[in-house]
């Protein structure tokens, strides 16, 4: 015998068989008590929450001639003409694929004929809401006024886009998502007249992750059971690709403590294992929604934890229109991570790093570039390498002094290398530093560069020391970094544009000079050549000259 798929084997054949709908059945109980059944239907709601089963056990109900209480008999000509789905009166159509003026018009010319043999005939139209505008409008009169044997059920899974001239003309009912307990019960029965080993964890699992829907529950069900009978959790995050709860737990506290490169790690293995990086971050969000729910539970402060909620919403949406999923999760979590108290790191800005010194061969030491893997391994024999950032004003004085576009274009080309050390142990912290920052004036060994948020110019400048070593690798060149925020920087702009149209001229510093900016006030080259100046550092559009 031919398999029966389970959510058609078992679709409701009694108005008591039918889940999370009760005001719904109740009313259609109503109806049959009274006999009063109107002319024009309209269901709407989720998919897989009962539309369009109640709309054919309604065309049985109103057709079957022996009623049993509520229920049909099942034995009269037309109770068997609708089992075998052969009964004429009773006339379903798919508006998806029949949405033209011309199908509607077939209708409004037929329903004038009486039933061949039930007592009323019945429209069942599913998914109205793709009908043509001159299809509704086609409708319109007969829907308003049809024979007194005609019925119309309308279903719709969007009813915003149902005309407001069709609604007025049905009596609608509106069907909700059904209930985890409900769905469970209904998964419980099949299962133990299937004979289908599955607990109640893995059948709450189904329901929750089907949306209040039962159809899809059963039809996930239908899925597993054709893998094994015996259905385990772990089956069912294999089959639907999710996550187990307690790793994404994990996940968030590895988020929480800063813990990158764990994150990294568990991700990877995660997409490995072929879990989709969509899936991931969906049920990372659900999971904070759910530690919102109960805060004695989140480990950290509720100003971190909305950014990292928003991090990740941020994240999710982006992810569909990006082209490297995996490269886009990453960085994004790196901002994440970097914009949370848990990672700030209150390192005195003199802290002395480990590392080969670096020096004009720079270009020569031996790092890896290969996006995955790469690492700065550091020798045995280590020599010291210090950076003391007190020299912010002279190193901003000489940006300035010595600005060169190509200097600065050179840099932007170059920027895209930071990416080879987003997985880099010693590094993979500091990356969104610069990918959330603006290079604005370079000198020839200085730099000036801006960020739009705290967070990251606090973090950066408590790890400077860092910050450059990163920076000079990747750039093949050693500069001084006055690393601002962008209000600041505008100021410093501003105050050099300033300067340059009284005369005054910036000259280079030396860096074991701790003083203010040199500025000869007495220069005596001319004002329009100083101008020509300032325009090579920031562009003929920031600089106006009078």
């Amino acid at each position: 015998m031919e398999y029966v798929a389970l959510y058609r084997k078992y679709r409701p054949k009694k108005l008591d068989e039918i889940y999370g709908q009760k005001y719904i059945v109740q009313i259609v109980k109503n109806s049959i008590s009274n006999n009063r059944f109107m002319h024009a239907y309209l269901f709407s709601g989720p998919r897989g929450t009962g539309k369009t089963t109640i709309a054919k056990l309604l065309s049985k109900i109103v057709n079957c001639s022996k009623l049993n209480g509520f229920d049909p008999c099942d034995e009269c000509d037309s109770c068997k003409l609708i089992n075998n789905r052969s009964n004429p009166d009773i006339i379903e159509i798919d508006a998806a694929s029949n949405n033209g003026v011309d199908e509607i018009r077939t209708i409004r010319d037929s329903v004038v004929l009486m039933p061949s043999v039930s007592k009323y005939k019945v429209y069942i139209i599913d998914e109205v809401h793709m009908l043509s505008t001159s299809a509704f409008n086609a409708l319109l009169k007969t829907l308003e006024e049809p024979p007194e044997h005609v019925i119309f059920i309308l279903a719709t899974t969007e009813i915003n886009k149902v005309p407001e001239t069709i609604i007025s003309r049905c009596q609608c009912y509106d069907f909700k998502r059904i209930g985890v307990q409900d769905i469970v019960e209904c998964l419980s029965n099949i299962c133990n007249n299937e004979g289908i080993d599955a607990d109640i964890n893995v059948l709450s699992l189904i329901a929750s992750y089907c949306n209040g829907g039962m159809r899809d529950s059963i039809g996930l069900l239908d899925k597993l059971l054709s893998y094994s009978n015996v259905i385990t959790e772990e089956l069912f995050y294999d089959v639907v690709g999710l996550v187990d709860a307690d790793i994404i737990s994990e996940l968030f506290v590895n988020i929480c403590s800063g813990d990158i490169n764990n994150v990294f790690d568990f991700v990877e293995k995660l997409v490995n294992s072929g879990k989709s990086i969509e899936i991931i971050t969906e049920q990372l969000l659900n999971y904070m929604r759910n530690l919102a729910v109960n805060k004695d539970k989140i480990i950290i402060s509720d100003d971190d934890f909305m950014k990292i909620i928003d991090g990740v919403s941020y994240i999710y949406n982006g992810l569909r229109n990006s082209f490297n999923q995996m490269l886009f999760f990453e960085i994004e979590i790196l901002k994440i991570v970097n914009s949370i108290s848990t990672n700030e790191k209150n390192e005195d800005s003199d802290e002395i790093i480990s590392r080969e010194i670096i020096s004009s061969s720079i270009n020569d030491l031996n790092v890896s570039k290969s996006f995955r893997n790469v690492n700065t391994d550091v020798n045995d024999n280590k020599q010291t390498f210090v950076k003391k950032r007190k020299d912010f004003d002279i190193v901003v004085n000489n940006a300035f002094a010595l600005a060169n576009k190509e200097l600065k274009n050179d840099i932007v080309n170059k920027w895209k290398g930071f990416y080879d050390y987003v997985h880099n142990k010693e590094f993979s912290a500091l990356v969104s530093y610069f990918l959330d920052s603006t290079v604005q004036v370079v000198g020839k060994e200085d730099v000036i560069i801006s960020a739009d948020y705290d967070s990251i110019v606090d973090n950066g400048n408590n790890n400077i020391t860092k910050l450059e070593l990163l920076f000079n690798l990747v750039m093949g060149k050693s500069y001084n970094i006055a690393f601002v925020h962008t209000d600041e920087w505008n100021k410093l702009k501003n105050k050099y544009v300033t300067d340059v149209k009284a005369g005054k001229k910036y000259e280079y510093m030396e860096h074991d000079i701790k003083n203010d900016v040199i500025i000869d006030n007495e220069s005596t080259e001319n004002v329009s050549d100083v101008l020509k100046v300032a325009q090579n550092v920031f562009g003929d559009d920031i600089v106006e000259i009078r």
